[in-house]
């Protein structure tokens, strides 16, 4: 069973981090900060979502992963770059808290509970780049979804009905710059999973009807070989 992600940090903590640093608003499609920008910072978001993404030498986006209240961000470049290499933007309206770096180490030292949820945070995040990367090599587009939608669910999903519903909206571009692919493939696909009664969209959140049924098409010899055909009629 994999992972929850990520560990978020208590209502207590963040109230101690926002009562000693200033918090911001951001509206929607703003950047926190981006790529070749100064590492002079780390970030707490109150409210909003974020995506962290990087840029591939086509100019695609590839989507890291996505912040929600009560993560912290900006720490991936800080043992290696003096410069930012990702970008953080917002997908919604966004309250932002700023910590500087030098009073981030401070914290972490005087606050023994908050820098420990931070490695949880960062050792999740590890393992989901791990998982990704062999999700790339050895996995179809398909696969990839389907991978993704169970640990999205791992994640936010609440149930609803007899199933799970994955309670935050994503678009069918992001979920085709998180695993990798084009909006339309993703269409396709999520069109299939929606037709042969795996999932269905309720208010742009998709509820899943069983899970352990989701889990259980990873391994079905026959649903691998109706995708594989489906791709070799569209060539």
């Amino acid at each position: 069973m994999e992972l929850k992600e990520p560990t978020l940090l208590s209502k207590d903590d963040i109230s101690q981090i926002n009562f000693l640093f200033n918090s911001s608003a951001f509206d929607k499609d703003e950047y926190i900060f981006q790529a070749g920008t100064a590492c002079n910072n780390i970030y707490l978001l109150n409210t909003g979502r974020i995506k962290l993404y990087r840029l591939s030498s086509s100019g695609k986006e590839i989507i890291q992963w996505f912040c929600f209240p009560g993560e912290i961000f900006g720490l991936a470049e800080l043992s290696s770059s003096k410069q930012r290499r990702i970008y953080a933007q917002c997908c919604e309206e966004c309250e932002v808290t700023t910590i500087p770096l030098a009073h981030f180490k401070s914290l972490l030292a005087n606050s023994p509970e908050i820098a420990y949820q931070i490695v949880m945070q960062l050792s999740l995040r590890l393992k989901i780049v791990g998982d990704t990367l062999l999700n790339f090599a050895t996995d179809n587009t398909r696969s990839r979804i389907i991978k993704l939608l169970i640990r999205l669910n791992m994640r936010f999903g609440k149930q609803y009905n007899n199933g799970s519903l994955i309670d935050i909206t994503l678009t069918h571009k992001e979920i085709a710059d998180m695993i990798g692919s084009c909006r339309q493939t993703v269409t396709s696909l999520m069109g299939d999973l929606k037709r042969d009664g795996y999932l269905e969209l309720i208010n742009h959140r998709i509820h899943i009807y069983s899970v352990q049924a989701l889990e259980a098409l990873l391994n079905s010899p026959h649903n691998n070989l109706k995708f594989e055909n489906k791709l070799l009629a569209q060539a």
